[in-house]
């Protein structure tokens, strides 16, 4: 027989103890402080170079109602807002009630998880006795989710691999044999999906043993106080930045290359005093294939604008984010109903950034940046090593940034996703890639007053004697990123495979000794290049960024 579950009493926030002076900056900073130390663990115990190199994970503390509270400090946008609705998902299927230590509750479910099926979200709650203080979740993206090879061509959400349900992937400590059993039954390499789930078990145990002793320390009553007024001073501190906003409402409308045609995203942005609400009617309808986005992604990379634009020094939680609000008509692509296919999400959602700056661009110039070259493309190999084993392996390229009002768009970075790209080394000793040319593109950011980032080049060969299987997920091939007032657009992404231009979404064969090269876009200049200043276009010269 199951044990009894354990006393979960959540208890009363104690609004009314006594806070000590700096009591609210100590333990703000000591709770971000917590999840970065919980994000090392995770990164220093996984598996996969998604993980491990890339960073493609984040960490977030709830109080018990599932308010977020702190976060690490080099959080992923999209899990920034999809790790809330996670958790209110995780207790309508849990009640607090029903939680005991040791408990760890996963999901990939796109709906309720991060978007789509190779991030899997887990959660484990945080107690002191048998009172339940709060939660720690992470979500990360793995290696593998079987299926087919991950890419933009699914039909359905079938096709794209293993759909987790809510349940338990741990009961008080004790790890679910079954759960372990359909998931190494489904995926390409067991062991480094195994292994990045244990991970994430050791991350969210650390996350909780240190929140518990910080909360035991300082009396849990002060404890719970404190995670209030965190939430109450940042709610305050956003509605007050957005006060300085003009009201009105904003408009915006772009494109996407989509797959089987250009993708139409329509963005409505309405400041009202305090509140700001962005609204997708008029976009696109769902499509047929894996570039659909749940609407907990479509928030995601909504608010994440928002946050940067207004109130960029608050650190992340529940009240920075409450008086935003997100929505989009059922059934379009910003909103797509279940099963419609939703792998590559990214590649449409990734473009909402873009959509709320150019919204806002009218009412406050200053504050906002160009198009950048989004999204970056990324590319996913299958095959064998040189031993036989199974590989499948994850290459996350960056592209140009948009220029500001102050300064020039940065070179090759990832946004707004905020990972990183794994070294050359590491993708070459653990597959039979060769990567014989990565360096910036000239000319490819969008001229200006201030100039775009430049986009990046790789160049990868299949230095084996085999085929190998090869998903390219990429945007911006048809257009360039827009630049603002006056500035230029930044130059297109360009894929080739043997000097011929392939789509930039495909699930093809790499042949053997072929050569793949895929230019990531440009930024989009930003004010009349007219304006330049004549040493920083000297030094653009000089450094490379544009050609004589």
């Amino acid at each position: 027989m199951m044990d009894a579950p354990a006393r979960t009493a959540v208890p009363a926030s104690a609004g009314d103890a006594d806070l000590r002076p700096g009591d609210i900056e100590i333990v703000w900073r000591r709770l971000i402080s917590f999840m970065d130390e919980a994000m090392t663990t995770m990164i220093r115990t996984a598996y996969s170079t998604t993980i491990r190199e890339s960073r493609d994970l984040t960490v977030v503390l709830f109080d018990p109602r599932g308010r977020a509270i702190a976060e690490c400090t080099s959080a992923n946008a999209s899990f920034i807002g999809t790790l809330p609705r996670s958790m209110q998902a995780f207790l309508k299927a849990h009640p607090a009630a029903e939680w005991r230590a040791g408990d760890c509750v996963i999901t990939n479910d796109p709906w309720i998880g991060a978007g789509h099926l190779q991030d899997i979200t887990m959660a484990s709650p945080v107690f002191l006795g048998s009172d339940l203080f709060g939660f720690a979740l992470i979500a990360a993206h793995g290696p593998d989710i079987g299926g087919g090879l991950y890419s933009a061509l699914s039909r359905e959400v079938f096709e794209e691999g293993l759909r987790i349900p809510i349940c338990h992937y741990a009961r008080a400590g004790v790890r679910d044999p079954l759960v372990h059993d359909f998931i190494v039954s489904n995926v390409r390499v067991p062991e480094k999906v195994i292994g990045d789930l244990e991970g994430m078990a050791a991350c969210v145990e650390k996350a909780g043993r240190q929140v518990r002793d910080l909360a035991q320390s300082m009396t849990p009553a002060r404890y719970l106080a404190c995670a209030d007024e965190i939430v109450r001073r940042s709610e305050a501190a956003m509605r007050a930045a957005i006060r300085e906003t003009p009201n009105g409402v904003y408009r915006s409308e772009l494109t996407t290359s989509g797959l089987e045609e250009p993708l139409r995203i329509a963005c409505t942005v309405t400041v009202a005093d305090d509140a700001i609400g962005v609204d997708y009617s008029g976009t696109t309808g769902a499509q047929r294939f894996g570039i659909n986005v749940p609407l907990c992604y479509t928030y995601a990379h909504t608010v994440y604008p928002l946050k940067c634009i207004l109130a960029p020094e608050i650190p992340n939680n529940h009240g920075a984010l409450t008086p935003l609000a997100v929505s989009a008509p059922e059934g379009c692509v910003l909103n797509p109903v279940f099963p419609a296919p939703v792998s590559a999400r990214h590649l449409t959602g990734q473009f909402l950034s873009a959509a709320v700056f150019l919204a806002l661009a009218e009412c406050i110039p200053d504050r906002i940046m160009a198009e950048s070259g989004v999204t970056r493309p990324q590319l996913v190999f299958s095959g064998k090593t040189r031993e036989g084993e199974r590989f499948v392996e994850h290459i996350f390229m960056v592209s140009g940034l948009g220029a500001r009002s102050v300064a020039d768009g940065p070179n090759a970075l990832c946004f707004p996703a905020n990972t990183t790209c794994t070294p050359i080394e590491i993708i070459e000793a653990l597959t039979t890639l060769r990567i014989e040319c990565k360096e910036l593109v000239p000319d490819s950011g969008g001229t200006g007053q201030w100039r775009g980032g430049c986009g990046q080049r790789m160049a990868v060969r299949n230095a084996s004697g085999e085929p190998i299987q090869l998903s390219v997920l990429a945007e911006m091939t048809h257009r360039g990123a827009r630049g603002l007032f006056g500035g230029s657009e930044g130059r297109p992404a360009v894929i080739t495979l043997d000097g011929k231009t392939i789509p930039d979404k495909a699930l093809i064969d790499f042949p053997p000794q072929s050569v793949l090269v895929v230019e990531s876009a440009g930024g989009g200049g930003f004010g009349a290049a007219g304006r330049r200043d004549a040493a920083a276009a000297d030094c653009d010269l000089r450094e490379g960024y544009v050609s004589s």
